[in-house]
Parts: structure tokens; C-alpha cells; sequence
């Protein structure tokens, strides 16, 4: 049997591995993917392309480098932010300052409330800004360009 290789009537299959003829059962066909499944290979991709688009450019490379931890590359860094991207974990008012925290701030550009942009507290690690009226809703753009909003009331 060595070398042997394809199915042997319908219950067996037979394939070289590392040199040596193995015999399995007839691999049987994958259901259709649900909607999820598919967002999530999209998604996947994306961050995929982004990841490599990033480690291309070298400053983008380098300072996804400084933020790798030992044994992690610059595009798993890149990979993780863009997969993950910004959300938003907390949005407080007090005295017509508002502030958001943010979970996941690399992947984080810009976070603009009631159309407005805010700044970045580098101290507190959060997003401020100062309005006149009362805020209704706060929007944070990462940088694969996908937007995250939350109302706020």
C-alpha cells in the first residue's frame, strides 16, 4: 500500500503524511456558513490586509514595535487592533465636560460628540470635550474606518 493515494470505494481514504501512507475515513462536506461566520471571515480579512498594509510602512511598523510585547510581532499588533477595533467602555457628564473611555485606545483615531471632535487627555487616558449644551451622542472612529456610537441620555 505505500504511495497509495485517493478513496478506496466510500469509506476509505488514503493519503501520504510526512512520508508515510495513512487511511481515514471520506472527509464529509462542510455545512453552509451561517451569516456570523461570514462577518467574521470578512472581518478577519480585513484586519488581515490592514495588519499587512501597516507592517509595509515602516513608521507604522515601528510603532506598532514599541507596543509589542516579547515574542510578539508588529503585526500582531496591528492584526489585534484592527480585529478588535475601538469601543467604547464608559461616557460620563459632569459640569459640561465630557469624557469617554475608551477600550482598545491604539486602534482609536479620532471620537467626535454631537459631531464635535474631542481631544485626547494623554494624563488621564481619555477623550474630552467641552460642550455648551446637553451632549446626545458620541462617536469613535478607529482606524480600520469602522465607527462606534453610543447615545448618551
Amino acid at each position: 500500500m505505500k504511495g497509495a493515494q485517493g478513496k478506496f470505494g466510500k469509506e476509505v481514504v488514503f493519503r501520504q503524511r510526512n512520508g508515510k501512507t495513512i487511511m481515514c475515513k471520506v472527509p464529509k462536506p462542510y455545512p453552509p456558513k451561517t451569516p456570523t461566520q461570514v462577518a467574521n471571515q470578512e472581518r478577519f480579512a480585513k484586519a488581515n490586509a490592514f495588519a499587512k498594509a501597516a507592517i509595509a510602512d515602516p513608521v507604522k511598523k515601528a510603532q506598532y514595535q514599541k507596543r509589542a510585547n516579547p515574542g510578539q510581532s508588529a503585526y500582531n499588533v496591528a492584526f489585534v487592533d484592527a480585529f478588535h477595533g475601538a469601543a467604547i467602555s464608559e461616557v460620563s457628564v459632569s459640569d459640561k465636560v465630557v469624557t469617554v473611555k475608551m477600550r482598545n485606545d491604539h486602534s482609536v483615531k479620532e471620537v467626535k460628540v454631537d459631531g464635535e471632535l474631542a481631544t485626547f487627555n494623554k494624563k488621564k487616558e481619555v477623550w474630552e470635550y467641552v460642550t455648551k449644551k446637553k451632549a446626545r451622542k458620541v462617536e469613535a472612529f478607529d482606524v480600520m474606518g469602522n465607527v462606534v456610537v453610543k447615545e448618551i441620555g
